[in-house]
């Protein structure tokens, strides 16, 4: 099995250096083009379907790059991580390392833990595994779903920071499971 792991197009949110989460805001001009070219980089890619956030620039990032009109999935475990009441704060305002290590020396009340993350995007992951091992996927997520889905094929960080597996807008990445 093929897994294209594509993070969605750029927001005003991601512009604005703020934490984006469970916001359902749309692509912005910029964020448009880029799912346009990833569509016309993914083109000769024979992929069999799409599975994607069901967020608004997920859907939409999808529904870009989808140049050969394959089926698309919506899956909740492909939703970004819940920041609660850290959701559209300056991203400078957190420490992002310890936001993104499974054991946080601050406690993020009401927020996503990072585990939990990691356990809803494994579970999808074994899932394809187990029911589509001869088929090329496409995923359209989001940041910290992209660093869960990378941690499952490269493993977790020795040092619990899964910020090292940071993906910018519309970045590819290609993972196979035997």
């Amino acid at each position: 099995m093929k897994i294209y792991v594509i993070r969605h197009g750029q927001t005003d949110v991601n512009l604005e250096n703020k934490i984006n989460s469970l916001n359902d805001d749309d692509l912005n001009e910029t964020g448009i083009i880029q799912a346009k070219q990833v569509g016309k980089k993914l083109e000769n890619v024979d992929y069999d379907f799409i599975i994607s956030s069901p967020l608004t620039r997920t859907k939409h990032t999808a529904n870009l790059l989808n140049i050969k009109s394959k089926d698309i999935i919506f899956d909740n475990r492909l939703l970004e991580r819940d920041a609660g009441i850290f959701t559209k704060q300056l991203i400078e305002k957190i420490d992002e390392e310890d936001w993104w290590n499974l054991n946080p020396k601050q406690d993020y009340k009401d927020a996503e833990t990072v585990k939990n993350v990691l356990d809803r995007v494994y579970d999808l992951l074994d899932e394809l595994k187990n029911k589509y091992k001869d088929k090329t996927i496409l995923l359209v997520t989001h940041g910290g779903t992209s660093k869960a889905i990378s941690c499952y094929f490269k493993g977790i960080p020795e040092d619990g920071i899964i910020k090292k597996y940071e993906h910018d807008n519309c970045e590819i990445h290609e993972f196979e499971l035997e």
